[in-house]
């Protein structure tokens, strides 16, 4: 990962149905559609500028009900960072998570030190949510996975960027060259720009930012207030 004019390979995993497709296009395009459409599978190539340091990234959406182990397998193999993607409405598809990360393990040898988020989608159907925050952090913890943990809405366009900020952060760009707060980074492919998603917040010290990518996370939704659950019982979320 040193070599920054490598291609980076970020694999998106996930059980069909949990917004895959949806977070990779909110912040790739900034756009969202409710209507669903089964992957294949889809990559998507862009190119970084981060302080004069050039970086290739390969985004790959894989299918959530994936026919062929093989194809699974391959692309697990060939990773260079992992997003694990789950639907906070769904508890099988948390269990589906789970399920993805001891394949990992199994796969590479080297997994500890391979960048790897895990996403739970679909924050904006709190009233319906089947996987408590506490579990998924007491489980992502107990296999040092606590500090990439994220709960997002790629419907509400809530904390999506916090995603590849964590990945940026694991993929060890020097945190040196890292632009204050992420507004310096650019695609070159695009006129859409990876920005800081709190515009308003105060410059951090050294220490701070050293905490930020652990913490912030983690926090966010912490403060807010709890919202009474409906007794309606939805699968997943609506998003392709």
């Amino acid at each position: 990962m040193a070599d920054m004019d490598q291609r980076n390979r970020i694999v998106f995993l996930g059980a069909g149905h949990v917004g895959k497709s949806s977070i990779l296009k909110r912040f790739l395009q900034g756009t969202f559609s409710s209507e669903y459409k089964e992957t294949v599978e889809d990559l998507y190539s862009r190119e970084y500028d981060v302080q004069g340091h050039h970086l290739k990234v390969d985004f790959l959406d894989t299918a959530g009900n994936i026919a062929f182990p093989a194809m699974r397998r391959l692309s697990i193999a060939n990773a260079h960072a992992f997003v694990l993607v789950y639907s906070l409405t769904s508890e099988a598809t948390f269990v589906e998570v789970k399920q993805l990360w001891e394949n990992i393990k199994e796969v590479r040898e080297n997994y500890q030190e391979i960048p790897c988020v895990i996403v739970a989608n679909c924050i904006d159907m709190e009233n319906n949510r089947q996987v408590e925050k506490f579990d998924a952090l007491n489980w992502a913890y107990n296999d040092n996975l606590g500090g990439a943990f994220v709960e997002v809405s790629a419907k509400d366009d809530e904390c999506i960027t916090d995603i590849f900020k964590i990945l940026f952060e694991q993929l060890k760009v020097p945190r040196s060259k890292l632009p204050e707060k992420f507004s310096l980074l650019t695609r070159r492919l695009s006129s859409h720009s990876l920005e800081q998603s709190d515009h308003e917040a105060e410059p951090k010290t050294p220490t701070e930012e050293k905490k930020f990518f652990r913490s912030r996370s983690l926090i966010r939704r912490g403060s807010k207030p709890k919202v009474k659950r409906s007794s309606r019982n939805k699968n997943d979320c609506e998003v392709s």
